[in-house]
Formats: structure tokens, sequence, C-alpha cells
């Protein structure tokens, strides 16, 4: 299958996805620079839940990366379905998040 000859939905698809990632890092970010308050407490520091949290919420951006060049690879190697369903497992869960938020906060 030359180049030419691919179809265009995954493509256009795996863009559409990996925009709204790039606009998910705009409200990670004040979160991941709240986070540190979890070490507020006396003797958090020495607990491992604060840590796992802060952690696991800095590394956001980093599992964004990965999931991307996953998806791009599952693409190069004509597994169009796959590549679309991993960008979707990862992109779409923090926008649902933040719509019930929104939704629920109204």
């Amino acid at each position: 299958m030359t180049p030419a000859s691919r179809p265009k939905w995954p493509w256009i698809t795996l863009l559409a996805l990996q925009a709204i990632q790039l606009l998910t890092l705009i409200p990670w970010l004040p979160m991941a620079g709240l986070s540190v308050m979890a070490f507020d407490s006396p003797g958090s520091t020495a607990m491992w839940q604060p840590w796992l949290f802060v952690g696991l919420l800095w590394s956001y951006p980093l599992w964004l990366l990965l999931a991307g060049i996953g998806a791009w690879v599952l693409w190069a190697f004509h597994r169009y379905v796959a590549a679309v369903v991993l960008a979707v497992l990862v992109t779409l869960p923090v926008p649902i998040l933040l719509g019930i938020v929104l939704i629920w906060n109204h």
C-alpha cells in the first residue's frame, strides 16, 4: 500500500485527538503546581500516598507522549483501528472528567 492510498480518517482522527491532548495540558499545568500541597500536612513527606499522587499527576504529559508515539507507530504499520483506540483511551478521560466537573458545579 503506497502512502497516497492510505485512508485519511485515521490520520485526521489522530491529529484531532492529539490537539485535544494538547488542550488538556492547559488545566493540567495549574493542577500540577497545586499538587505539591499534598505535602502540606506535617509528616506527609514520609508517607507514600502523596508521593504517588504527585508522581502520577506530574507524569501525565509523559503518558500522552508515549501514547502518541504508540498510536503513530501503529498507524505506520497500518493498524488504524488500534491506533485510534489507543489515542481515544488516553485522550478522552480528562475532557470527560472536566466536563463532569463543570456540569456538576454549574
